[in-house]
């Protein structure tokens, strides 16, 4: 069983699947792939299968970290030409130069060294390996997120929805439409107060692409809308909240209220025509028949912001940093070793690197400093 769920067959096969899974989520998004049982348990074989993988090749990996100088096979051994201590000492520095970390030992009249290097790009696979199951871990716990929106107006507080978090509440100060040098909208931004259990404990503003982020929850830009508070007298007198571009009938009168950067803009309309447009600001008067005054009070903006709580985005960067890391040390060198036996005048010399012109390239610098025999 061990060998089945460590094998590069079962890698393979539950690689393929989540890619066609995440081509399929991708293809029809309403339908919820990332959060469905069989998904997750795809995840949880895959990081069953890398975490066995590691464990199997850790005992190699300390043995050759630990490992001790030993005599050297004469046949697999390339004999170079030893003078004696003169020749030792030169061969200790040139190695103490590169970087190589060097143990030595003595029996039976033969001295053995050994050089090792790059103890940390040995277990860059390890680490790589070990990376790829925390960002899973992560992408499990984003599956496990929540989301849901708060709508509120401005100058006013909305409660956070208790799945997300619970005795949050946000105030909205402002909401604004940004537009560009050439009128047309540029961004919206929210500026607001947030309140845990009654106690203030951040302010900052969120727009589109830019969430604000606070206890694990991400406030985000999700859609705006506006109210308009008018007042009539004479016909059904009292104080409207009435909805941005909704139209309405007043007597015989059809029209909209509808916002713009110059301010509130009444349209009129005949049948499905556009007869009269009258822009009003705060405290202007529009006379309707039978002595009906619409007054324009004020414009109620009110934002809808998306917010949501994922438990894996830290788990998931913590995850590509050691991405990052066990990839720097992958592709900027190889373990390697260089092992020697010092007797009777020559010194058997071997090489271990898996990349063959590492091997040669350490060869041939130590034979420059001896004669080849």
């Amino acid at each position: 069983m061990i060998k089945f769920l460590s094998s590069i067959q079962l890698a393979i096969t539950l690689i393929a699947a989540m890619v066609l899974a995440s081509v399929f989520a991708t293809l029809f998004p309403k339908i919820e792939i990332f959060s469905a049982f069989w998904f997750r348990g795809l995840l949880f074989l895959f990081c069953l299968n890398l975490l066995i993988c590691t464990f199997k090749s850790l005992p190699g990996i300390v043995h050759r970290i630990n490992k001790l100088p030993a005599r050297v096979d004469e046949e697999r051994a390339k004999t170079l030409d030893f003078s004696g201590p003169e020749d030792t000492e030169k061969m200790m520095n040139y190695l103490k130069e590169k970087g190589y970390k060097i143990k030595t030992s003595s029996s039976e009249g033969q001295q053995n060294i050994l050089a090792q290097k790059g103890i940390w790009n040995l277990i860059a696979p390890q680490l790589l390996h070990l990376s790829l199951i925390v960002v899973l871990i992560g992408g499990f716990l984003t599956s496990l997120g929540v989301e849901d929106q708060v709508t509120c107006f401005v100058g006013e507080k909305a409660v956070v929805p208790a799945s997300v978090a619970s005795g949050m509440v946000i105030e909205v100060n402002d909401f604004q439409t940004i537009y560009d040098a050439d009128g047309a909208i540029d961004n919206w931004i929210t500026d607001f107060i947030i309140y845990v259990n009654d106690e203030k404990t951040a302010s900052g503003a969120t727009k589109v692409n830019a969430p604000l982020k606070h206890q694990g929850v991400s406030f985000y830009q999700k859609s705006y809308g506006y109210y308009h508070l008018i007042e009539l007298t004479g016909v059904q007198p009292g104080t409207y909240e009435v909805p941005d571009k909704k139209i309405f009938k007043l007597e015989d009168k059809t029209f909209n209220i509808s916002y713009s950067e110059e301010g509130a803009v009444v349209s009129f309309f005949e049948g499905h025509n556009l007869s009269e447009k009258v822009i009003l600001k705060d405290g202007d008067k529009i006379d309707f028949p039978n002595d009906t005054v619409l007054t324009y009070l004020q414009l109620n903006p009110f934002t809808v912001l998306g917010v949501k709580k994922d438990p894996g985005t830290l788990v998931v960067m913590a995850g590509f940093l050691l991405m990052t890391f066990a990839s720097f040390l992958f592709w900027t060198g190889r373990y390697r070793e260089v092992a020697f036996s010092l007797t009777e005048g020559k010194a058997n010399l071997i090489v271990n690197c898996k990349i063959k012109a590492v091997r040669d390239e350490v060869t041939e610098e130590i034979s420059e400093r001896m004669k080849v025999k």
